[in-house]
């Protein structure tokens, strides 16, 4: 019976591992630099700010949105809403 429930529960907590987020076609990740330059890892709302004006109004923000270390970008996988 213990081997069971510890079988069921693993299966259970295996089923709540997040993926990878699908981004639907046609719908490109937004990438925002500060005019050229890269941002810093804090300047997180002019990335907003710059996103916004990227898409003609407003970017859909996710909880997977990034600072990319290499490129000094803001990601925004969700693209423009």
């Amino acid at each position: 019976m213990r081997i069971a429930l510890a079988l069921s529960v693993t299966l259970a907590q295996g089923a709540c591992v997040a993926t990878a987020p699908s981004v639907p076609a046609g719908r490109e990740p937004v990438r925002v630099t500060n005019n050229g330059q890269p941002f810093q890892m804090w300047e997180g709302a002019l990335a907003r700010k710059a996103a916004d004006a990227v898409c003609g109004g407003k970017v859909n923000v996710s909880i997977y949105d990034r600072f990319d270390r290499a490129t000094g970008a803001w990601v925004y996988p969700e693209g423009c809403a």
